[in-house]
């Protein structure tokens, strides 16, 4: 549906820049004040190395799409940083166990748990499934990577979940209603459209002169046109409510952005119908979302990950 439907990658690409905006930011708040800036410094010119706020927002993208970010902390040696620690993003049908064992458990597709439910592994295809190499004996035998070097970006909506389903999810019945709804208005001009005149009569068949019925007659610019004796011409009306269109669209689009709290001004990019005060208040509930959102990643993904790359750091630096 993102692929196919504007409003719907709107949404999406709307979501995932509000939400990462220009990137996270470190403030170190030990005792010493060189201290701080020396990792702050060295956080910055990592992250701008490794284009970590590009793949940031590509993993809360795919959260929103996919139902998952995922992304694998790896050591990647051309760096010029001194740390050489890189993120690789991989799509979460790279997630997977081809061959899992049966009754393992504590052992899904993709993740094995210990027993008291923390991932300690994650199998990882080196391949996407649907790539041309996808599906070889190579490709079918994933890479264990320890949970501590993954970060798994989805939102838990129920207990005992482990894998992500698309936000979106709910609204996917929509964009489908949209464009039939669209297709039968374009239809139904169209048709209209393609009649100019019709012939009429309330005269018995003996009293006219003969025309076969749906026949045509060329209708000649700027000149006028003799009718077959008894009939009349009219030109037909548009019945279909063509007025209701605007709001059924915007109503379509109100449900889609709905599953993020996200207003509908900010879903059409078009605030038209908006006064500043309505705008700010509509947005109150999309700010909480994206606050809660971003704690999210706070603890799922950034910290982790800089959990990783201070102890790179201190293994480069002493």
């Amino acid at each position: 549906e993102i692929a196919n439907n504007g409003f719907a990658d709107g949404i999406a690409n709307t979501y995932a820049d509000d939400l990462i905006g220009i990137g996270p930011t470190l403030r170190m708040q030990t005792g010493s004040e060189g201290f701080n800036r020396m990792v702050e410094t060295a956080w910055r010119t990592w992250a701008k190395e490794v284009k970590f706020r590009r793949k940031l927002w590509c993993m809360a993208h795919a959260k929103h799409g996919d139902g998952e970010g995922i992304g694998v902390l790896r050591q990647n040696r051309k760096l010029k940083h001194a740390v050489k620690l890189d993120l690789v993003l991989h799509e979460t049908e790279q997630m997977a166990t081809p061959y899992l064992p049966w009754g393992k458990e504590g052992y899904i597709d993709g993740i094995q748990f210990d027993q008291w439910g923390n991932p300690e592994f994650y199998d990882i295809l080196r391949n996407h499934p649907g790539s041309s190499q996808g599906w070889s004996q190579a490709s079918l035998k994933p890479e264990k990577v320890a949970a501590k070097f993954v970060l798994h970006w989805f939102k838990m909506k129920r207990p005992g979940q482990h894998r992500g389903v698309p936000e979106c999810s709910s609204t996917l019945n929509l964009g489908a209603a949209g464009r039939r709804y669209r297709e039968a208005v374009v239809s139904a001009a169209e048709n209209i459209a393609d009649f100019s005149l019709f012939l009429q009569t309330t005269m018995a068949p003996d009293e006219l002169d003969p025309v076969a019925a749906m026949s045509t007659l060329a209708i000649q610019k700027r000149m006028m046109t003799a009718l077959p004796q008894g009939y009349g011409a009219f030109q037909p009306k548009a019945e279909q409510p063509t007025s209701t269109y605007t709001e059924f669209n915007k109503s379509i689009i109100g449900e889609q952005a709905r599953a993020k709290s996200m207003p509908l001004n900010k879903a059409m990019c078009d605030s038209s119908d908006y006064n500043y005060s309505s705008g700010r208040l509509d947005h109150s509930t999309y700010y909480g979302h994206l606050d809660i959102d971003r704690e999210d990643c706070d603890d799922i993904a950034l910290d982790p990950m800089f959990d990783v790359l201070f102890e790179f750091a201190v293994s480069r630096y002493g």
